[in-house]
């Protein structure tokens, strides 16, 4: 029975370092070792990616475990599958974690699951989409102490007569959340009813083709690691035989392949979720809605609306004789390793390849630029997600204004390699958000162009400024890291109609690794009679314009009620 994978307790703090063990990267037409003159057979070399990558197997599923640390168990350590929160195995370890994948809403009471899909092309309407079936696979009870939701699988959806790049009208959806629990002790000690707290989640909307085959669901098993060490993995109800590329999940007489989205593709993700779901989003999206409509004092009815993008990813090779030649390089190799793992690394003649993850990392990517290309053949992805990085990154927070536990409070995403996983930096006056790619796409020739999107409350874009209710007007550019301001092809600020959310878009930038700023101003308001209420309903209506702004050949629009142009630029 062939094993996917198997877990093994966290012992030490998560890297963003991860071994490709010479296998073709997933859901990617290329490998690091297409870069190699006799592909993953040539020796003596270190392979290096940056991508975004899709969810493995391991990662679409449900399961409960219970983490011994080795100090609390003869320096042995181990993880513990648990079937419920009341799973006496729950009370081996004192640190729980839920890994969970939302289910489809079945009723109309139902929380914390999907309630429905929509897609769309181009600036045409958007259609309902029909839910097929939940994929079959590992579950897990709610649980009523904690809160904590019921854990299920990926759902296949169907649309009308939207179809993708393999041309199906499948598409999958994964929502991924992720909660951790400290009962304190074990045994006899162990805090059953300790609160739980989200840690982070992911989304994910992808088009999918079914391919038949002789394949089974997953299902998740206990095991015993070579030190002795308890710890489970996941895989194929009687291990089935069948190939499969880019899976997106296992099922019962067929897999799902994960595809593209055709051109001009949007997609409208409807969920259930709790208040928690609050603070910032971050992802792979452009021109994007949002709606957040409350259900109850617990529960919120969350739409979020865009068009995918591509990300490209970016791969290298070096010489092992001449990792010392980059001593850039070496020394973040060598962070990611100790000093065993770094000189089992170096000095065995065969290839290896390395991984690091995009989110936050800036400090890795700028020591291996000099030697990486772009990946070809880039998957555009719909993706959002929240909290830690899968690297460790913690969100930073720059103002007091983002520290607000009770609401979402924005969403940023870009098609950047490499971006930040949380709220803009406020900075002298502008929210600053801060991305990195290579200059060129994988032709060497042809730029890389950007897009960033932001989605903020306007209460926190107030709450951050210290405006009043008056309107105010909004301007966004992009400054390289030669500190000159980029010209800007597309570029658009609005409001929602009832005035909640402000979205600013720029598109058609370039890398390296440029800031994006926003600038928000008001005019003092002016001390004005006390008005009806209707009258003041009607101030607040004001209708925003927006004009363009020159200064030699950088293009700069300003939207607002009353918009005027920043000094040194004149209307267009």
């Amino acid at each position: 029975m062939r094993a996917l994978f198997r877990r093994r307790a966290v012992l030490v703090t998560l890297i963003a370092l991860v071994s490709i063990l010479g296998t073709a990267l997933p859901g990617k037409s290329a490998s690091i070792f297409d870069l190699l003159p006799d592909g993953p057979s040539t020796p003596g070399y270190l392979g290096f990616t940056f991508e975004e990558t899709r969810p493995g197997l391991g990662q679409l599923v449900s399961t409960i475990d219970s983490n011994v640390l080795r100090k609390d168990k003869n320096d042995l350590g181990g993880m513990y599958l648990c079937a419920s929160m009341d799973d006496p195995e729950c009370t081996k370890g004192a640190a729980i974690n839920a890994q969970l994948i939302l289910p489809p809403c079945a009723t109309a009471t139902q929380r914390m699951c999907i309630e429905s899909l929509a897609l769309g092309s181009g600036t045409g309407p958007l259609e309902q989409t029909l839910l097929e079936r939940e994929i079959a696979g590992p579950r897990t009870p709610a649980d009523p102490v904690t809160g904590l939701p019921a854990g299920g699988g990926p759902s296949l959806w169907s649309a009308p007569t939207i179809t993708n790049k393999a041309g199906t009208k499948s598409y999958g959806v994964s929502v991924k959340v992720m909660y951790s629990q400290f009962r304190e002790g074990v045994g006899s000690a162990s805090k059953r009813n300790a609160p739980i707290s989200l840690q982070s989640m992911r989304i994910d909307v992808f088009p999918v083709e079914i391919i038949p085959g002789d394949f089974s669901p997953l299902e998740t098993y206990s095991s015993v690691n070579p030190d002795g060490a308890a710890t489970y993995g996941v895989r194929p109800v009687g291990g089935s035989q069948g190939i499969y590329k880019d899976p997106a999940w296992l099922d019962s007489g067929s897999y799902g392949k994960a595809a593209d989205f055709a051109d001009d593709t949007r997609a409208a993700l409807t969920l259930r979720m709790g208040n928690e779901m609050t603070g910032w989003l971050y992802g792979r999206l452009k021109d994007i809605k949002v709606d957040v409509t409350p259900l109850d004092n617990k529960f919120n009815k969350i739409t979020i609306e865009g068009a995918p993008v591509a990300a490209p990813g970016a791969y290298g090779v070096i010489k092992k004789s001449e990792l010392k030649n980059y001593p850039a390089i070496d020394a973040r190799v060598r962070l990611g390793s100790n000093d065993f793992g770094y000189n089992e690394l170096v000095n065995t003649p065969g290839t290896r390849g390395l991984g690091y993850s995009p989110v936050g990392n800036f400090t890795d990517f700028a020591a291996f630029e000099p030697i990486l290309k772009t990946m070809p053949g880039a998957k555009a992805q719909w993706l959002i997600q929240s909290g830690a990085s899968v690297n460790g990154y913690q969100p930073q927070v720059t103002s007091q204004c983002f520290n607000d536990k009770t609401k979402l409070l924005g969403i940023v995403t870009t098609n950047a390699l490499i971006y930040e996983n949380g709220a803009p930096e406020f900075k002298n006056g502008t929210l600053n958000y801060k991305v990195a790619g290579l200059h060129h796409l994988a032709d060497g020739v042809t730029l890389t162009r950007g897009t960033y999107d932001l989605a903020i409350r306007s209460e926190t874009a107030r709450c951050v400024y210290g405006f009043s209710d008056a309107p105010f007007q909004a301007s966004i550019s992009v400054v390289g890291a030669d500190g000159q301001e980029q010209t800007i092809a597309t570029e658009s600020i609005r409001e929602d109609v009832k005035r909640e959310w402000l979205f600013l878009s720029a598109q058609n930038f370039t890398f390296s690794s440029p800031v994006i700023k926003v600038k928000l101003t008001q005019e003092k308001k002016l001390t004005q009679p006390a008005t009806s209420g209707s009258q003041a309903a009607a101030t607040k209506k004001v209708a925003n314009k927006t004009i363009s702004c020159i200064k030699g050949k950088v293009i700069r629009k300003v939207s607002g009620s009353n918009p005027k142009c920043p000094t040194g630029f004149k209307k267009r």
